[in-house]
């Protein structure tokens, strides 16, 4: 019988444990010594990666808008009143940006709100809707962000706070779900740069989400409508499509396409991240600090490549924390005769 060396001109390769995601090549075949298992690399899979920590924000909050890419990112508004309860808390006029490193304040937004959504990169921004001065008041104000001043556009067409929105770029946007007054609204929106057009509407209204993707390929994830929903839906930029639950309903944060998404935190306060492939989500690597409220650069993430910062953890006041996750794409399998 031929041997594995005289076939492929190298021996099968011994480890005491399976890669880890810095080490993995796909197409690596290796005997696992620990488990008596041949396995393979392969591409696809969830995601097998981590979190680490990021610079912290210089001002600790939460239900941020946030906009941007894991390296360059922004987050406006906000709210950083002491403790849970959001039924008296003013939202404010903070805006800052990260590098990849460090936070930095820039020019205010002019609109004090929490609980908003943005969309675009650091040099071109959308933010929308919020609650000023109390969660009970949603409101309809849109700001356009150039790279140095924010400036007041269109406002939506309708006033939602607690909502989820969509878009790479300040022309291409979406906004859909929320809350009005005491109702979780299916109610979506869609900005071409000028102004905002009512569109269909998701199959459950919801609230206590953040979005993500674009225009025309976005994201919902669990959320709140008098209970945590584990419901997930994709919009394909006509319609929204029921795709698969993720595992522990909750209102979640955030972000990814549909067929690579990721959503992290939530209510609880939870550590829990799960990944999605298209096809369904896995429970994958905890965040270090379970929170809730917090925010990320929703529309550009991916299940591979992620920020999260702020947020309410278990301990007294707001979080300045900020994690970053990483990850690789792909998995590992055991090979086996059948």
């Amino acid at each position: 019988m031929s041997e594995y060396k005289g076939i492929k001109g190298f021996q099968v390769q011994t480890r005491t444990e399976d890669p880890s995601p810095t080490e993995v090549q796909t197409g690596d075949f290796y005997y696992n010594s620990s488990t008596g298992q041949f396995r393979t690399i392969n591409s696809g899979g969830a995601p097998l990666g981590s979190w680490s920590s990021g610079g912290n924000t210089n001002l600790a909050g939460d239900s941020y808008a946030g906009y941007g890419t894991q390296s360059a990112t922004g987050k406006a508004g906000g709210r950083t009143t002491p403790g849970p309860g959001p039924a008296l808390t003013t939202g404010v006029t903070n805006h800052e940006q990260y590098d990849g490193t460090s936070w930095t304040e820039t020019t205010d937004i002019n609109q004090q709100r929490w609980l908003a959504e943005a969309s675009g990169v650091q040099t071109s921004a959308l933010l929308y809707g919020g609650a000023y001065p109390s969660s009970t008041n949603p409101i309809l104000n849109t700001e356009y962000w150039n790279g140095s001043s924010w400036t007041e556009v269109n406002d939506l067409s309708t006033a939602r706070r607690s909502h989820g929105g969509a878009g790479t770029t300040h022309t291409a946007a979406l906004a859909y779900a929320g809350r009005m007054g005491t109702s979780y609204i299916a109610n979506t929106e869609s900005w071409d740069g000028t102004s905002w057009t009512e569109v269909n509407n998701l199959n459950e209204g919801r609230g206590y989400v953040t979005g993500g993707g674009t225009s025309t390929d976005a994201i919902l994830v669990g959320g709140y409508d008098g209970s945590n929903v584990s419901s997930y839906e994709n919009w394909d930029g006509t319609s929204w499509t029921e795709n698969a639950d993720i595992n522990t309903a909750r209102q979640t944060i955030s972000s990814g396409i549909t067929t690579n998404a990721i959503c992290m935190g939530g209510s609880g306060p939870s550590a829990k991240t799960e990944a999605f492939d298209g096809t369904s989500w896995t429970e994958v690597a905890d965040l270090a600090t379970a929170r809730y409220d917090a925010n990320t650069g929703g529309s550009t993430g991916s299940n591979t490549s992620t920020i999260l910062y702020g947020g309410y953890p278990p301990s007294p006041g707001y979080s300045n924390n900020t994690e970053e996750w990483t990850a690789a794409d792909f998995q590992i399998k055991t090979v086996t005769t059948s």
